[in-house]
């Protein structure tokens, strides 16, 4: 079973939630499993959890009933995604919409690593465009650093507008 974590699950936090929702109905199947086995009915409602958490799930199971071992698989393989990951941090001027979110994180796991966890950072100082932040480099194409570097001072260019 491969596991395959939605553009909308971007960063470290996010995984963690999504995790922290897998676990919770890890849980909960365990529990219903030994109910089934020994009344031979269910008892309790499925816990609720996000749609994130749903897809992983149903795509870890591939359209087939959950067992305690899949389930557990689900929850370690999760574990180490989390650890393995590489980060990139991604510093905008502005807070982006969610369809930017999802659009730049598929962008970082198509052209940088297939799990790459991606988180967002507002700085306004930075004016626009964006900074980005992996491993040990930084690439910054920032409106702020157009400004600094050009070769005529910002003033100078106003003035004469």
């Amino acid at each position: 079973m491969k596991l395959v974590i939605p553009d909308s699950v971007a960063s470290a936090q996010d995984l963690a939630a999504v995790l922290a929702d897998v676990q919770a109905y890890a849980k909960w199947a365990s529990r219903e499993l030994i109910k089934q086995k020994v009344a031979g009915k269910s008892t309790g409602a499925q816990p609720v959890i996000s749609p994130e958490a749903a897809d992983i799930i149903r795509s870890w199971s591939g359209g087939k009933d959950m067992t305690q071992t899949a389930i557990d698989g689900l929850v370690k393989a999760l574990e180490d995604y989390k650890k393995s990951a590489p980060s990139v941090t991604i510093t905008l001027a502005a807070v982006p919409s969610g369809e930017v979110k999802v659009r730049l994180v598929a962008w970082c796991r198509k052209n940088l690593a297939e799990n790459v966890l991606v988180s967002f950072r507002l700085n306004r100082n930075i004016l626009g465009g964006l900074v980005v932040a992996y491993g040990s480099h930084i690439h910054d194409w920032s409106f702020r650093r157009k400004l600094l570097e050009a070769e005529k001072p910002f003033s100078e260019v106003l003035a004469s507008v």
